[in-house]
């Protein structure tokens, strides 16, 4: 009797480890095709609300109508922005490999805007009191992680079945063991006639990737 609940015991034991990812290797990011998205191709992220969710992700010059430049939405849902690259803690040009799931990484604008002489890579922004937001800007840096780095880090965390949809979260774990550090979801903020991301602890935004065939050749 002792041996065949140990046999039982076992068989849902080693049921359980072929079903769930292994400790460190979380699911890979998907795009809506269904592909394992590449660290070293070029995406476009829109909301998979299809039409009243808005399109795709852009620039915009920030609230103050200055550098550096504010992360936004395109209203319109036929306008799919800027596409981008995505770097993992363990990116490099060696070493490229996949995105995954709750993994920081860095975003980064493969548009280069004149007006602004800067990197098109994500960064939270110092809180905006006046509008009681801590937006998404660019002046980031790709790598170097650590404590000086966490606001360039975000991680995209899967959300509900089915399509392949997800959130953006800015919640820096891998990069640092520093604690007290802000931790969100990134969603919509309506200011200055333009959707800017913005960290939220209500509605995230609800987004799928598309990759960019031209630039990911």
């Amino acid at each position: 009797m002792k041996s065949s609940l140990l046999a039982l015991s076992l068989s849902f034991l080693f049921f359980a480890l072929l079903t769930k990812p292994l400790s460190g290797h979380p699911n890979p990011l998907l795009d809506l095709d269904g592909d394992k998205v590449e660290a070293w191709s070029a995406y476009y992220t829109t909301s998979i609300i299809i039409e009243a969710g808005g399109g795709g992700l852009t620039l915009s010059p920030n609230r103050n109508g200055s550098c550096p430049l504010d992360v936004t939405q395109h209203s319109s849902y036929l306008l799919r922005g800027y596409p981008m690259f995505f770097f993992p803690t363990n990116y490099s040009s060696e070493n490229r490999g996949y995105v995954h799931e709750s993994m920081d990484v860095n975003i980064q604008f493969s548009t280069n805007i004149p007006i602004c002489n800067e990197p098109m890579v994500w960064k939270v922004d110092n809180c905006d009191e006046k509008r009681g937001a801590w937006f998404i800007t660019t002046n980031g840096v790709v790598g170097n992680p650590g404590p000086q780095t966490l606001p360039n880090w975000f991680k995209f965390v899967k959300i509900g079945v089915g399509i392949n949809a997800y959130k953006i979260v800015h919640c820096p774990s891998d990069v640092s063991e520093s604690t007290g550090h802000l931790c969100n979801d990134v969603g919509i903020n309506y200011v200055e006639n333009a959707w800017r991301l913005a960290l939220t602890s209500t509605q995230p935004f609800r987004l799928g990737s598309v990759k960019d065939e031209v630039l990911s050749s």
